[in-house]
């Protein structure tokens, strides 16, 4: 009865161990999917237009930074310009000087 008892717990332990070792070699869905979804930076699956909003940003920075570099105004002034528009890009000096110059240009049709 021994014999009997050791031979299925013995044969037990040895399927339990097989479809363990069998479990490991199979590819698994979640990995896979979690393996999709990082190739991408994370940024861009709750912001897909991160890039082309970036690269706009970009264009009017320095699109106004070539303005202030145009203008006829003393260099401390140019600084403190291009200063504000590196920190904070809403600042009111910031906001009368390309008001000022973008009113004073020729109108195109």
């Amino acid at each position: 009865m021994k014999k009997v008892i050791l031979l299925f717990l013995c044969t037990g332990i040895y399927f339990t161990a097989i479809d363990k070792l069998a479990a490991q070699n199979k590819p698994q869905k979640d990995l896979i999917e979690k393996e999709a979804e990082e190739e991408a930076p994370l940024i861009f699956k709750f912001e897909p237009d991160y890039s082309e909003a970036a690269v706009q940003e970009r264009n009017e920075f320095l699109a106004k930074r070539a303005i202030i570099d145009t203008m006829d105004i003393p260099e401390t002034r140019r600084t403190k310009l291009i200063r504000d528009l590196y920190m904070n890009k809403d600042s009111k000096r910031l906001a009368k000087v390309l008001l000022a110059d973008t009113n004073s240009g020729e109108q195109i049709e």
